[in-house]
């Protein structure tokens, strides 16, 4: 079981393809590390079962919805749709952070771990409230049912907790038009949510399928922007290795056409996307490359994930500033990695003196002058195929710790 788009080892043959896995999905992890974290989450979920939360709720484990799930890249801890909620220390209504973590860890946070201090300590400080969810992932989890009546790979548990948490919004104390993802590696899959049309139904009888799935910004880390194997080696890899890559992704994966891909969901139409920034801590690389070299890179942390999302913006907004794309080994560790996320965050807070949230959302960015990065971005958006993208990259230069923005 993989959760990376394609690897060489995937394609030298039927065997090694299966085998490949065993690999961590979309984990940075080793097998040996995650079976020495194994005696730390022995215990399993209790059962969950979602219900309306009393004023004042705060803490673990409130549910958001039924579904549990033995989840591989934790050594089959049993987990279930849930989460952890911090209130800031206000009485009006604060906005929302809500975090999805990576592969090879849950939604606890250790108050004196790495994680809690980059991301829960400057989010209260501001005045935001943070909500730390459980997830399944379509590809991580793609043995898995979406839910009862939808038999496809788990693509809305993100969706459900964010309507979940909308619904209880005067109980948790939060506005609930003040929303914000971040996430990291595994947990970006919040930058695919946040790219779709609104899965609320207005008319539906469950109050919870009522709320909006939209939120004011995303902010993700090692992201990946699409999900699909076919799609990855158009994008990124020479056209000689591309149909042996996909035809071994489409072996190990029989279900990626459901996997989905945020650079295919940009819109600026009726309900205009928001607001991105991405950060990676390997170097951009500005050129298709072969499997060969593929092997040799963090194949799940593709760097140019982030330059192609933002050629799609580009492509859709007409502007740079909407999409942001960074590089730089200091975002190896959570400090560097998330270092500024709410600044970003509060530049994008709804305010009602102001416009509307929606016409926040489409105004037109002041002009900017052209970075490396944000050349390379630009670049990367020109041409009709993915190979004349990527060639335009390579020829406008790419800087490791260039903006797009």
């Amino acid at each position: 079981m993989r959760y990376s788009p394609i690897s060489s080892n995937s394609v030298r043959s039927c065997a090694s393809a299966r085998r490949s896995r065993a690999r961590a999905v979309f984990a940075p992890f080793a097998a040996l590390l995650v079976s020495a974290c194994a005696s730390i989450y022995a215990t399993d979920a209790l059962a969950c079962t979602p219900a309306p939360l009393p004023p004042g709720a705060q803490g673990e484990d409130l549910c958001y919805g039924p579904a549990e799930w033995d989840e591989p890249t934790l050594n089959g801890r049993r987990l279930q749709q849930a989460f952890d909620f911090y209130r800031a220390p206000t009485s009006a209504p604060a906005p929302l952070v809500i975090w999805a973590h990576p592969n090879g860890s849950s939604k606890r946070l250790v108050p004196d771990g790495e994680l809690y201090k980059a991301l829960v300590l400057p989010a209260l400080a501001a005045g935001f409230s943070f909500a730390s969810i459980e997830f399944r992932h379509p590809v991580t989890n793609e043995a898995e049912a979406d839910s009862p009546t939808n038999p496809g790979v788990p693509h809305r548990d993100i969706a459900r907790a964010i309507q979940f948490i909308r619904a209880n919004a005067n109980a948790l104390g939060i506005d609930k038009r003040n929303v914000f993802f971040v996430g990291g590696s595994r947990g970006t899959l919040t930058l695919w949510t946040a790219l779709q049309d609104d899965m609320a139904i207005p008319d539906s009888a469950d109050p919870v399928a009522r709320q909006s799935t939209r939120v004011n910004a995303v902010f993700g880390v090692n992201a990946q922007t699409t999900y699909d194997g076919v799609e990855f080696a158009d994008s990124f890899l020479v056209p000689a290795d591309r149909p042996v890559a996909k035809a071994a992704w489409r072996l190990e994966h029989p279900k990626y056409a459901q996997f989905g891909s945020a650079i295919l969901s940009v819109s600026a139409g009726p309900q205009p996307d928001p607001p991105v920034m991405l950060r990676y801590d390997q170097p951009f690389v500005g050129r298709l490359i072969t499997l060969a070299e593929l092997d040799g890179m963090s194949e799940v942390h593709y760097p140019d994930f982030g330059l192609a999302l933002c050629a799609a913006y580009l492509q859709a907004f007409g502007a740079s500033s909407r999409c942001s794309a960074d590089s730089d080994p200091r975002y190896t560790h959570a400090a560097g990695a998330y270092a500024g996320y709410i600044a970003f965050f509060k530049a994008h807070l709804y305010r009602p003196q102001t416009l509307p949230l929606a016409a926040q959302r489409v105004a037109q960015p002041q002009t900017v002058k052209l970075s490396e990065g944000m050349r390379s971005q630009r670049a990367f958006s020109q041409g009709g195929s993915p190979q004349e993208r990527a060639m335009n990259v390579a020829e406008a230069g790419n800087s490791a710790s260039g903006r797009v923005r």
